[in-house]
Order: C-alpha cells, then structure tokens, then sequence
C-alpha cells in the first residue's frame, strides 16, 4: 500500500493539553504520586513530562469545574512488572484522600497488559499498566485491525 504525502509536514508531535483547577494539587499528585517531571514556566500553566519529544501541558482553568471524561479516554504509564501495578493500584487507595484520587478501578489483563485506572482530582483518568516499549512498536508494525 502506497503511503499518502499528508498535507502538514510536521517535524515534531509537541505536546497536547488538559485542565486542572488547583495547580499546586494536581502538582503534588504529578509528581509525587505519578513520579511525572513537572516545570511551571507561566502562572496558568505547567508541563508535565517524562523524557521523550513529548509532553502535556496542564492550563489551569480558575474558578471551573474540570469536565467529566470516560475511562477509555485516558493517559498510559507503564511500570517493570506486574508487581509494580499491584503496588501503584495498594498506593492509590491507600492514599487517595491525600492525592484527590476519586476513583480506582480494578486490575485487568487485556491482550496480555495487565494495568488499572485510576481517576484524579481533575476527573482524568490514567492507567497503570506492565507493558513495554516493544509491545508498542509491535502493535505499529502490524498496523490496521482488518475490519
């Protein structure tokens, strides 16, 4: 199959964007909790980063409410082993009052990831998950699910 030129011809996928409302919170609970690098180079806004050309950038929305977002809409981290999941997801509800967690989901395998979700103070939701830098390029490399 011949690839098609696209019309942009980017160099770089740069970063996206998600609201917060309490920048000092949803810091502690980035760094501290998730173990994300974080700099704040403008008053309403902070980088959240973990090596990589990518990042996300956090805008503070003062005085809003953060929207509501559905489980499959989520962030991905991934941890060694199998034992770091069952740790992250003991963490998170043991401490979910000190990081605003308001939800932990259970642990599922789903095509061989094992991982949870948990939903935080800005009602986004990350999963934790085992899985590896070669479990992603294989999935790329295979391509398309046939319909």
């Amino acid at each position: 199959m011949a690839a098609i030129a696209p019309l942009v011809q980017n160099e770089l996928f740069s970063h996206g964007t998600i609201e917060c409302t309490d920048m000092a919170a949803t810091r502690k609970f980035l760094t501290e909790f998730l173990g994300l690098d974080i700099i704040r180079p403008l008053r309403e806004a902070q980088y959240m980063w973990k090596g990589g050309p990518w990042s996300v950038v956090c805008v503070c929305v003062e005085d809003g409410e953060a929207k509501d977002q559905d489980p499959r809409n989520h962030f991905k981290l991934a941890v060694g082993s199998g034992a770091e999941v069952d740790a992250a997801r003991a963490a998170a509800l043991a401490l979910k009052d000190d990081y605003g967690i308001l939800r932990v989901l259970d642990i599922e395998t789903v095509d061989g990831v094992r991982g949870f979700l948990l939903q935080d103070l800005n009602k986004h939701w990350w999963q934790i998950a085992h899985v590896t830098q070669a479990d992603f390029d294989a999935l790329f490399e295979a391509g398309d699910r046939p319909n």
